[in-house]
């Protein structure tokens, strides 16, 4: 019986990266695909209350800011993914392309980008962490163009 597939979908909880995980959605049902959905945060909780713009969770402490911050990202995450659907939560942590790498290495057939995230310094055509990803990858690597906005 051959393994079911595994695509890795990136989220920075953007437009784009909603735009991934439905074309991601939409395959998986094709292909019968289980899909990783993952947040990259930053390494430090304290950067990570900064990045989310939750400076009230910096008032906690730091053991408290720790737990703070997770229960943050499982909220965030929880309202994207669908577990009843072959849908798995994945919080991982440092620069997002290496850590999306890493994982992409735990057997994962793709990965799944939007070509646009939230970054502070958009590139030409694709985010940083895109070209990087692609630069990188073992596995294919399926860029979804962002949603076009009205202008």
């Amino acid at each position: 019986m051959a393994r079911k597939p595994r695509y890795l979908v990136a989220t920075d909880f953007s437009p784009g990266s909603r735009s991934a995980l439905e074309a991601a959605r939409k395959l998986a049902r094709r292909t019968g695909a289980a899909l990783g959905v993952a947040h990259v945060r930053p390494s430090s909780d304290m950067r990570a209350a900064v990045a989310e713009e939750r400076g009230d969770l910096l008032r906690a402490g730091s053991g408290s800011l720790s737990r703070a911050i997770e229960e943050h990202y499982d909220r965030k995450l929880a309202a994207w993914v669908r577990p009843r659907r072959h849908e798995r939560v994945l919080l991982l942590r440092g620069a997002p392309d290496v850590a999306l790498l890493r994982e992409a290495r735990r057997g994962y057939d793709t990965i799944v980008l939007g070509s646009h995230g939230r970054g502070a310094v958009p590139t030409l055509l694709m985010g940083s962490t895109v070209q990087r990803v692609l630069s990188r990858a073992g596995v294919p690597v399926l860029v979804v163009p962002s949603p076009r906005t009205a202008g």
